[in-house]
């Protein structure tokens, strides 16, 4: 929903970056493009789909990459360089929320918005993306 049909690279650096406010916003480390960023919340995403996996997933990034602080699990880390982003961002925490309740809640937040109308709205939105990585069959 609101992706470039062609896609978009995440690792690679692009002329159309946009740092933000100016002085206003506080810096953050310098990337290191082609690093292999990784970020906690698309591993709480795939809890219906593999637990286990995720489950070990979050507990390598706590520890041997440093991704979990006082606050919870941080935004990104590049995994090549180490380099942790330490900041907690809204986005991420929503995310990691609606995939705990959702699992808490058996299937509760999915229920939510899986409904004919909301696929009729989307599906055309969908359409546009190319799908290449096959689902697991199987995966509890």
């Amino acid at each position: 929903m609101g992706m470039d049909p062609g896609g978009y690279p995440s690792d690679v650096e692009s002329s159309n970056y946009d740092a933000g406010f100016g002085d206003c916003r506080a810096g953050g480390p310098e990337p290191t493009y082609g690093d292999g960023v990784v970020t906690p919340h698309a591993a709480f995403l795939a809890l219906p789909y593999a637990k286990r996996a995720v489950v070990d997933n979050l507990a390598k990034l706590k520890a041997n990459l440093g991704a979990y602080g006082p606050g919870g699990f941080y935004d990104a880390v590049a995994v090549r360089s180490g380099t942790v982003a330490e900041r907690y961002l809204a986005l991420d925490q929503a995310m990691i929320m609606g995939a705990l309740g959702n699992e808490l809640g058996d299937g509760s937040i999915h229920r939510a918005f899986v409904t004919p109308q909301i696929e009729r709205a989307l599906r055309p939105l969908m359409a546009m993306e190319t799908f290449n990585v096959p689902a697991r069959q199987g995966a509890v």
